[in-house]
């Protein structure tokens, strides 16, 4: 090619001219170009090898030039005839280019119309949510407003009730507090020799000193002042139980009480900002008071001894004095409380209005706040507590009206709201009937006190047992599809990029805040564009709800017959076309399994106080579970869901057996189901359910 550029500089300058002109013209690859220049210059050599002068070449090259025509045609002729001339696999090639441009030019276009897609809000789900729930009774007969006053008045637990509480309910906490147990009567001499030499360290405190430390021991929050060059400059705390451990170490060590293990600053502590505010002005004025260390530690042994020494290892064992006080104290503080649960209990139904909240701009469904099922759930674990205390302190009927009206509460939030309320109410009724089979176990009641708890607990539920209701959950879904998606217009029906991921908060990486979640855009609008448009959505969702309504429905014996799967097995939820679905389906079957167990725990009590009375009444226990019903004793016999017989009744020495055949669907004779450690599990899944007799 370079041989060719330089022959044609003995050429006319007119016809380089030209060729470079048509060169540019033709837009093309560059080496065609150069082929075409080496092929131009070939034939104006050829057609001027025969001029002898340079003025004859001129004349010649400007004639040739005039014969060739419009440059701008012969370009597009050339550039044409190169390309008819190019390989098969060249042009496939150059077609495939050009279709993935323009669809990339119609794909941004399509994502831009895409991305402007705005919801239409249609449907006033909240208005529907409401309604469904509200029943067409009195006001006055409405339940929340007294839960929502209790909820107002309820003083939490204190760490140190929580600790008694968690000793009876936690396998760990119980453990922990017998190895202390154990620590303190194993040193039970050194420990009586050490306080009395030490006890004029406390004894020398202030009685105000003395009441913000005791203070602090009742937040289960020891201070001792943190020592930096040589001065005290901040407090930092210890639990009661690795204090007692320390302090047990030194007395065995002979040495004198040294820092304890740290667990935490003054301001992470449980204390009262007067604690806080009080222990800080000893620091700022410099008022701590001398050898605070041995002081506290006298104090918190003490403290150790009183809590720990006597609690019993049996954790059916009655409470003990100091169970009572403490526990019995935070009962006291919530008086008032209790008053008001005990009242909305009574009420034939629960109904709580739902809102936006004043400055709430979303205005969805999925938005609203939740009422607080804690606090809810802490009211009915101190009416257990207290149906404990009262039958501990000879209060036995008392203690039945307060596990009534626990079980109450719990009919209140079933069978409809949204499913997390629904099983807290589940939660709330199984408390309040196992507190009443454990009356049943260790007191024996009356006939006439036999008669009136079963009719209390008959009142409870005056139609059917409220199962899994799925309709607040299928509002709520509805609401988020009208908040998510377009109704036309930009975007086509389609799901808005970006705008469902405030409903899931899946999607956002970790430590990307709000304003930076714009540069995921793109990737929003991937998925939203993977996703089946606004109707099939719908309709697919209607579809699974259509299913959780049917299997809720459905005991666990016949879904275990029949075959059929769960919501969250169903093959199509796990297509990425539906992925919105799947974020907020609910484990339905595993719902629906909880609120069987309700109603078998319900039924179960209810037939145990009908054997029971025939008991008192007879001389006797019935020889059948039919025999009951013939005489009155039950209006009808309740059904085991897990098969399709009633539960299992047997006379077994000078007691009896009641039990369901549990979630293996077999009779295991009336076997217990027990755990990884051996201990009995009432709702195990490798024996029988056994309601009586009672296993704590």
């Amino acid at each position: 090619m370079s041989d060719t550029k330089n022959d044609s500089r003995n050429l006319p300058e007119c016809i380089g001219e030209y060729v470079r002109r048509l060169l540019k013209k033709m837009r093309y690859r560059r080496k065609i170009r150069n082929d075409v220049e080496a092929e131009l210059t070939a034939h104006f050599e050829d057609e001027l090898k025969d001029c002898k002068t340079t003025e004859e070449k001129e004349q010649k090259a400007k004639q040739l030039l005039s014969d060739f025509g419009d440059l701008k045609l012969l370009a597009i002729l050339l550039r044409r005839a190169k390309k008819r001339c190019r390989p098969l696999w060249r042009t496939v090639i150059a077609r495939t280019f050009q279709a993935i441009c323009v669809l990339i030019v119609c794909f941004i276009f399509y994502a831009i119309w895409f991305s402007f897609g705005e919801p239409t809000i249609r449907v006033d789900y909240i208005q529907l949510f409401n309604q469904i729930n509200r029943p067409k009774i009195l006001n006055q007969d409405n339940a929340w407003p007294h839960y929502e006053k209790a909820f107002e008045l309820f003083v939490p637990r204190s760490p140190v009730v929580e600790q008694f509480i968690s000793y009876r309910e936690s396998r760990k906490e119980r453990k922990d507090a017998l190895r202390l147990q154990h620590l303190i009567q194993d040193n039970a001499q050194q420990i009586k020799t050490w306080l009395d030499k030490n006890q004029h360290y406390w004894d020398n405190l202030s009685t105000e000193q003395q009441e913000v430390l005791l203070k602090c021991l009742e937040y289960n929050s020891i201070p001792f002042p943190k020592i930096v060059y040589q001065s005290n400059n901040d407090w930092r705390t210890t639990t009661i139980e690795l204090m007692t451990e320390h302090i047990i170490r030194c007395i065995n060590e002979e040495t004198q009480i040294t820092t304890p293990r740290d667990f935490g600053t003054l301001r992470s502590s449980l204390g009262s900002e007067y604690l806080r505010a009080e222990l800080n002005n000893w620091l700022k004025n410099k008022t701590i008071p001398p050898s605070i260390l041995d002081a506290v530690s006298v104090a918190a042994l003490h403290e150790a001894i009183k809590r720990f020494k006597n609690l019993p290892e049996d954790i059916s064992a009655p409470l003990t004095d100091v169970e009572c006080e403490y526990i019995g104290g935070w009962i006291k503080q919530n008086e008032a409380a209790w008053r008001e649960f005990v009242a909305g209990s009574t009420k034939s139904y629960c109904y709580r209005p739902i809102a936006h909240d004043a400055d709430d701009q979303d205005k969805s469904l999925w938005s609203i706040a939740m009422p607080p099922l804690n606090m809810l759930k802490d009211l009915a674990r101190l009416g257990a507590w207290r149906c404990r205390i009262d039958r501990t302190e000879g209060r036995l009927q008392q203690s039945i009206e307060n596990c009534i009206a626990v079980a109450r509460a719990g009919g209140h939030w079933q069978g409809k709201g949204t499913i997390v309320e629904q099983l807290v109410g589940q939660a709330i009724s199984g408390l309040g009937h196992g507190e009443i089979l454990t009356i049943l176990a260790d007191e024996k009641l009356t006939a006439d006190q036999l008669r009136y708890l079963q009719e209390q607990l008959s009142k409870i539920y005056p139609g059917d047992y409220p199962l899994m209701n799925m309709e607040g959950e299928r509002l709520t879904f509805m609401d988020v599809i009208q908040h998510s998606f377009t109704d036309g217009g930009p975007g086509g029906g389609h799901l808005i990029p970006g705008l469902w991921d405030k409903y899931t908060d899946t999607t956002t990486p970790f430590g990307y805040d709000e304003s930076e979640k714009r540069i995921l855009l793109p990737l929003y609008t991937a998925i939203s564009m993977a996703h089946a448009r606004r109707d099939a959505t719908v309709a697919k969702a209607n579809e699974i709800y259509d299913l959780q309504s049917k299997i809720t429905r459905m005991t666990p014996y016949e879904r275990h017959v029949s075959n059929i799967k769960a919501v969250d097995e169903y093959e199509s939820l796990h297509n990425y076309r539906f992925f919105l679905i799947q974020m907020f389906m609910p484990a339905t079957a595993r719902a629906s399994e909880i609120a069987y167990r309700g109603k078998m725990g319900h039924e179960a009590t209810k037939t145990i106080i009908a054997i029971l009375r025939w008991r008192q009444e007879k001389g006797q226990y019935p020889q059948s579970l039919d025999e009951l019903a013939s005489a009155g004793f039950l209006k009808e016999l309740s059904k085991d869901p897990y098969s399709d017989k009633s539960f299992i009744y047997k006379k077994k020495d000078d007691d009896f057996i009641l039990y369901s055949v549990g979630f293996n669907f077999t009779d295991d004779g009336g076997q217990y189901s027990k755990d990884r450690y051996g201990d009995i599990r009432k709702w195990g899944d490798n024996g029988d359910t056994i309601f009586w007799p009672v296993i704590e």
